[in-house]
Formats: structure tokens, C-alpha cells, sequence
């Protein structure tokens, strides 16, 4: 029987998340989704597959509030735990080992952060329950749980690609544990999951391709051997996992089964691939996401005395970590008035504010940030102009510039300098400052915005780079060149 003092320590654990959830101001990532992808339902979007467009599109029918949304992540960690439980449960682990499990993954540092990786959060939804529902068709041989397995591990796929480590770690997990019994259950799922890949291809086919020239060409581009990201996944590894955690793991004895196979096996393919992209590429926490519930499993296959001091550990350094958290979130910001980035920060807190300042009905902003920023705040469409990222976004998609040709843009924007970008595609670029909270912001009119002009210095470099679809890659509808280059 778990103690009294474990769920309470979660409960307070949890307390903590939610005022985290209250208190941090809405990030970019989160304006970008609400703002560009959920008030735009589509078969999918720029960046990757559409779930987490889908999923704050179904939320925003109860609330708009990005609080709101920012709970699925809450109840997203709590469904991730039990799934450590069933899955412990279903493998023969003792009840309290299995509970005790889960309680160490909701007082993790990951857990923890959770709130913070918004595009994961639908992924280790979706890939949780699946993995459980494909466990179960497997142990049971049911047809209807290798669907609902199909169904959700197809869910993980439309939320991020990452989800294909999984189902190939997966595959071969239930071929090397259940042999020939597995491929009925394998033939199922594997007909829901390819639905959903047809699903996604079918969209990039009609949309320049556009998930694969982000992921794998824009973000892909792997510069020279630097050991510095590989000590970083390291070092996320001892955090993600624990200091105490990765010593226990070490001494303990592991109990042997299908438990242990099914973490060995899913985590043995996520650290081997992760070690040979930090060769040349950072690590993000976030990636750590999917696996985690495989990590935390083996946290049941230890000693129950052992799990008991992990999980005051985790506790312990959680709450630590959620004090200083909430402590700096409640800081006044001008503490920050210092900082070369004060201005964006205030742009970013105070987009409400910025919105009163804003007479015009339709405006821009030089950056994809401060558009879904302001986008959200606003409660209006404000796209992104004279942006020289090396990625594209939806703005791409969803502005067409032909029919700004000629006219006057009203542009917001927080640093000065930032106005000579408008130079040689506007007649003129009359600029007015207003303040906020001491910072200068500006609203500049771009006069006779020049349709041409744009395109020689920002459009062709995007054609050239993000929208350059190899030509392996059999060509359906592009927006972009359909639009300029044809």
C-alpha cells in the first residue's frame, strides 16, 4: 500500500504545475499554434503532421484560453503514468512496484517541464496509449485492441515524425517477444498506421512538401563533428533520468522479462539514434519526451525500498525546481530592463497592451513570433513580412502577398533597426514610436509595398532553399510557386 506522504507530495507536486501553468506567460510556440494552426483546421501544417492544430481546435470549443489548452499537457502526464502502471502491471510487476513507477514519473524533472514542450505533449499522448493498446492486442490477440492501437500509434505519427522510432522499436519488440502470434496484431495496426501515413503524404504532395523540406532540409543541414552536443545528450540524460536514478539503475539487479525487454529495446533505439545525431546536431529536452515512459518503467523492476528513495529525491528536486520556477515568474519583469531582448519580451507580455496601440485593421510584424503573438492577443491575422529565417512557416501558406502589391502595410515592431529591411520594397517607411512599461515600440507604414522588389530579395531566397523540392520527390500543388514562380 503506497504511504499517505508519496500522493501527497505528488499532490503538491502537482499544485506547483498548475501555477506554473498560470503564471507563465503564453510562449511562442503555443501563440504559433493557437493563433496559425488551430484557427486554420487543416490536413496539416508547415512545421509537421497537424495534431496538436486538431487538438487545440477541439479544446477551443470549451475555452479559448491558452491556460486551458496548456491543462491537456497536465492531464497528459497523468495518463502517461498510469500507462507505466498497466504497461508494469501487464508484465508481471508486482501492484506496489508498479504504482511506485508511475509516482517516480510525476515527480520527474520531465514531468515536471511537461507544460513547456507543447508539439510533444500530443505525441506522448497518442504514443502511450498506443504502445498500452498494442501491448494488450498482443497479450490478448484482440483484434479490436490492435485497431484502437492502430488508431492511436496513427494519432503519434500525425502529432510528430519521431513517432516512426517508436513503432519500428516496437515491431520489433512484438516480433522478437510474441513470434508468429504478433503479426495479426502487426497487420492490424500496421493497415490504421499506414492510413495515417497516406493521410500525411498526401498533404505534403499537395503542399511543396512541405513537413519533409522543414525536418529533413531546413533543420537537417548537419554541420562539422562538435563534441559539445554530444556532453549536452549526456548530460540531458542524467537530468531526464536522475543523478540517483541513473546510480540506481546501475546497482540494481533488474528484474528480468518483457518489461525490461520493452524499455531495453525502444530505449536501446532512441539513445543509439540520438547519439549519432548529437555527433552533429543539438539535443533538445523535448526529444526525451516519447521515451520516457520506457525510461520510468524500469523504475518498477527495482527494489521497493530503492524506488522509495528515488521518489523523495525526484520529489524533493522537482519541488526545488518548480520554486525557482514560480519565484522568477513572479518577478516584475522590468528586472530584465538590462537585457538586449527586454524590448521582445515586452512585445511578447504586453501584446495585449500593444493591440490598443494598433489603430490599423490589418498589420504585419517582421517575425513569425510576434505575428502568432500578436495574432493571439489581438483576437486578428497578423502575418510575418521581411522575415530572412531560414525557415518558412504558415504565413507562407496563408498570405498570399499578391494582393498587397501596391499597397500601404502597417508593421509593428520593437528595435529601430529593424526598419532598413523595408528598404528598396517601399516608397517610403514612415515610422511612429508609442512606450510600454518604459520600451519603445514602433508601428512604421510601408508605402507602395512593391510585389517585385520582395520577391528578388525574400522570395527567391526561400525558392531557392526551403521550397527547392529535390526532384525525386514527384510534384503536386505548391502554394509558393504556384503563386510567384509560375
Amino acid at each position: 500500500m503506497i504511504y499517505k506522504k508519496e500522493l501527497a507530495l505528488v499532490a503538491i507536486i502537482t499544485l506547483a504545475k498548475l501555477l506554473i501553468i498560470t503564471l507563465l506567460p503564453l510562449t511562442g510556440d503555443e501563440a504559433y499554434f493557437i493563433a496559425k494552426w488551430a484557427t486554420n483546421p487543416s490536413l496539416g501544417y508547415y512545421d509537421h503532421p497537424p495534431m496538436v492544430g486538431w487538438i487545440i481546435y477541439l479544446l477551443s470549443f470549451i475555452s479559448d484560453s491558452y491556460i486551458f489548452y496548456r491543462l491537456f499537457a497536465l492531464f497528459t502526464s497523468f495518463i502517461t503514468a498510469y500507462v507505466i502502471y498497466r504497461i508494469a502491471l501487464l508484465y508481471g510487476v508486482a501492484h506496489k512496484s508498479s504504482l511506485y513507477a508511475s509516482l517516480i514519473f510525476l515527480a520527474s524533472s520531465v514531468d515536471l517541464l511537461l507544460v513547456l514542450m507543447t508539439n510533444d505533449v500530443a505525441l506522448l499522448f497518442f504514443s502511450s496509449l498506443g504502445t498500452l493498446a498494442l501491448l494488450f492486442a498482443l497479450e490478448k490477440n484482440s483484434t479490436p485492441l490492435a485497431l484502437l492501437a492502430g488508431f492511436l500509434l496513427g494519432g503519434a505519427f500525425l502529432s510528430k515524425y519521431f513517432a516512426v522510432f517508436l513503432l519500428f522499436a516496437l515491431l520489433i519488440f512484438a516480433i522478437f517477444t510474441y513470434k508468429k502470434r504478433s503479426l495479426k496484431t502487426i497487420a492490424i495496426a500496421s493497415l490504421i498506421i499506414t492510413l495515417a501515413i497516406m493521410l500525411n503524404l498526401y498533404y505534403n504532395y499537395t503542399s511543396c512538401w512541405n513537413n519533409i523540406m522543414f525536418n529533413f532540409f531546413a533543420r537537417g543541414n548537419s554541420g562539422s563533428i562538435d563534441i559539445t552536443n554530444t556532453l549536452i545528450y549526456f548530460a540531458l540524460i542524467a537530468y531526464v533520468v536522475s543523478p540517483w536514478g541513473l546510480y540506481y539503475l546501475i546497482r540494481s539487479n533488474l528484474t528480468r522479462g518483457s518489461a525490461l525487454n520493452l524499455s531495453i529495446t525502444i530505449l536501446s533505439v532512441a539513445f543509439v539514434l540520438f547519439l549519432l545525431v548529437s555527433l552533429k546536431n543539438g539535443i533538445g529536452l523535448h526529444w526525451f519526451l516519447l521515451f520516457s515512459p520506457y525510461i520510468y518503467l524500469l523504475f518498477a523492476l527495482i527494489k521497493s525500498e530503492t524506488q522509495e528513495k528515488i521518489f523523495k529525491l525526484n520529489a524533493i528536486f522537482s519541488l526545488l525546481q518548480a520554486t525557482i520556477i514560480i519565484t522568477t515568474l513572479l518577478l516584475p519583469i522590468e528586472l530584465l530592463s538590462g537585457s538586449k531582448k527586454y524590448a521582445d519580451l515586452i512585445l511578447y507580455t504586453e501584446a495585449k497592451e500593444v493591440c490598443k496601440h494598433i489603430d490599423s485593421e490589418q498589420f504585419y510584424t517582421f517575425g513569425y513570433t510576434p505575428a502568432s503573438q500578436l495574432s493571439y492577443a489581438c483576437k486578428k491575422s497578423v502575418y510575418s513580412l521581411f522575415s530572412k529565417s531560414k525557415y518558412g512557416r504558415e504565413d507562407d501558406k496563408l498570405l498570399d502577398l499578391r494582393e498587397l502589391d501596391g499597397k500601404d502595410l502597417t508593421i509593428v515592431f520593437d528595435h529601430i533597426g529593424d526598419a532598413k529591411k523595408t528598404s528598396g520594397i517601399c516608397d517610403a517607411f514612415d515610422v511612429e514610436s508609442f512606450n510600454i512599461k518604459g520600451v519603445d515600440l514602433y508601428k512604421g507604414v510601408c508605402k507602395n509595398f512593391s510585389l517585385e522588389e520582395y520577391g528578388k530579395i525574400y522570395l527567391q531566397r526561400l525558392n531557392s532553399t526551403i521550397y527547392n523540392i529535390p526532384p525525386y520527390l514527384p510534384t503536386g500543388d505548391c502554394y509558393f510557386k504556384e503563386r510567384y514562380f509560375e
